[in-house]
């Protein structure tokens, strides 16, 4: 009876114990998924604001362009102004040669002389007025064109200096909107290093997702083969307290039918052979409950960790531009970099052997984007643009495209 009440407990026991092992590991786990959920959270909020990012990039990159070419429209009109100067200092100079030239002239010739005789032979006062009026007028005329050449020349220097302070306050703009871009262009590499640190933690919890797993599916095992040996230890008793109970049975009988000799040999002699049968009964049984418990457990191996993504370098590229949206039949949300579209789609497919994943490229005529995916036919000078529709991605097509890999 000792000896049942002992199975007994050690089953209870090993019950017990798996309940608490499958507990705690469940608890456990729960509290690995809680954190794999909140790590892949912060992963898309991050994705998020590289998408706002790019964009802002992308605007003060479209801005710079305009900015440069603002510049060099001033520059040319300087140049311009400058010519249109100094050809109208040469006219003034000119005219004050000829001016100078004509005042010689005057002193030197006779021709004085006469305009004084024709002032003095005048017919009368109204006469002598209207010829001294036709003289000055004659003498004033080259003056008045001089002074026309000089506010001309006066004009053109104020347009100048227009320009050149239009220039500057442009130049001005510019650094601005290039600090800024630069800003921004930090900002993105501190949010894909984020990306990247959340990235290998949740790679980490899932890693411990599966050792976790594996050590409950251990725990149920050992617990499974303590209740097995439990309960073959309580038959093995229970067989032996009835043969004992037989053996018992049968010395009674014996005792009680002792008139006749044979009867009790051919009883004991039958007594015997039940023992000896059960005996062989109960180890076979034993055996063969030991040989079915053995099994055997599998190990799981770590996920590799993500590759750490080259930096760029700089260069322009004359690539081949393909567009494509995830919302077309067959194609994944996410890329091969893990970047959800729907949440971050400015990203293109590139060679990671010519262009670096990671890397973030400023396509011509539509801003930045970040190298994020790959796929089987693109090899060499070739890339795919992602568009949020596939009516945005058909009207595109397939064009011939600069791109620069920014640093």
């Amino acid at each position: 009876m000792k000896k049942n009440i002992v199975g007994m407990v050690v089953a209870v026991l090993a019950f017990l114990s798996l309940g608490q092992i499958t507990t705690a590991s469940a608890q456990t786990l729960e509290a690995i998924r809680e954190q794999q959920e909140q790590t892949q959270d912060e992963i898309d909020s991050l994705q998020k604001e590289v998408n706002t990012v790019l964009e802002e990039v992308s605007v003060l990159s479209t801005e710079l362009a305009e900015l440069d070419v603002e510049i060099e429209e001033k520059l040319e009109e300087i140049g311009q102004t400058e010519s249109e100067v100094a050809a109208q200092e040469e006219i003034v100079e000119a005219r004050m040669e000829q001016a100078k030239q004509r005042l010689q002239s005057l002193q030197l010739n006779e021709s004085t002389q006469n305009i004084v005789l024709t002032i003095l032979e005048s017919e009368s006062l109204s006469d002598l007025f209207n010829r001294a009026l036709v003289i000055m007028r004659l003498t004033d005329a080259g003056n008045q064109q001089l002074e026309l050449a000089e506010e001309e020349v006066q004009v053109l220097v104020a347009l100048q200096e227009e320009l050149e302070t239009a220039q500057q306050e442009l130049e001005e703009r510019r650094e601005l909107a290039a600090s800024q871009k630069e800003v921004f262009d930090g900002k993105v590499s501190e949010l894909q290093a984020l990306i990247r640190d959340n990235q290998s933690q949740l790679t980490e919890l899932i890693e411990r997702e599966a050792v976790e797993e594996a050590r409950i599916e251990e725990a149920r095992r050992v617990a499974r083969e303590e209740a097995a040996r439990a309960a073959a230890q309580k038959e093995e008793e229970e067989r032996a307290a009835r043969a004992a109970a037989r053996a018992e049975a049968e010395q009674q009988t014996e005792v009680s039918v002792s008139s006749s000799i044979n009867s009790s040999a051919q009883a004991a002699e039958q007594n015997s052979s039940n023992s000896s049968s059960s005996n062989s009964s109960s180890s076979n049984n034993s055996s063969s409950n030991v040989n079915s418990n053995s099994n055997s457990n599998s190990s799981t191996a770590p996920a590799p960790a993500p590759a750490e993504p080259e930096k760029s370098s700089g260069r322009t590229l004359r690539v081949q531009a393909t567009g494509y949206s995830t919302k077309q039949p067959n194609l994944s949300t996410h890329t091969a970099t893990g970047i959800d579209l729907r949440i971050n789609p400015r990203v293109i497919a590139v060679d990671p052997s010519v262009i670096p994943l990671g890397s973030m490229v400023e396509v011509e005529g539509m801003g930045v984007y970040i190298a994020g995916d790959t796929g089987g036919a693109i090899r060499g000078n070739i890339i795919d643009i992602h568009f949020q529709t596939v009516g945005e991605a058909l009207s595109w097509g397939r064009r011939s495209v600069t791109i620069r890999v920014l640093d």
